[in-house]
């Protein structure tokens, strides 16, 4: 149990080391959108290999390894570093997903009218018939 926990904690400490570099920021947008835009979520785990392979080849991770040493340490090695860039691109994927599932729903919530507007709509309707018959 305690090195799943020490397992964990390392790996939510390389992906703050990915988020430091622009890199890891910039597979999650590009996760992101591949959710918002619906792309099949086969492609998750492809994405992730290949921004981990990335990362591992020709990103140079030595201004950030004074922060968190084990982390860096761990960095070093490349399937790792597949590992957490499928983290954080199946997070980016699922947050692209509910993004645009917020947009269709604030969309849907724009397009109809709501209830309160069309009572006074029924009570002047209601008003001018009462005023017809008066009249009659």
């Amino acid at each position: 149990m305690i090195k799943l926990i020490r397992f964990v904690g390392l790996i939510i400490q390389s992906i703050l080391i990915e988020f430091l570099h622009v890199f890891g920021l910039v597979a999650f947008v590009l996760a992101a959108a591949l959710g918002y835009f619906r792309a099949p979520s086969w492609l998750v785990p492809i994405v992730g290999i290949v921004c981990g392979i990335v990362a591992d080849k020709f990103i140079d991770q030595t201004e950030v390894i004074a922060l968190l040493e084990r982390a860096a340490s761990a960095n070093q090695r490349g399937g790792f570093l597949v590992i957490v860039y499928i983290i954080i691109v199946a997070v980016g994927y699922v947050a692209g997903a509910y993004a645009r599932g917020a947009v269709h729903r604030r969309k849907i919530a724009q397009a109809t009218p709501s209830p309160v507007a069309k009572q006074p709509q029924a009570a002047n309707l209601a008003a001018k018939q009462s005023q017809k018959r008066k009249r009659s």
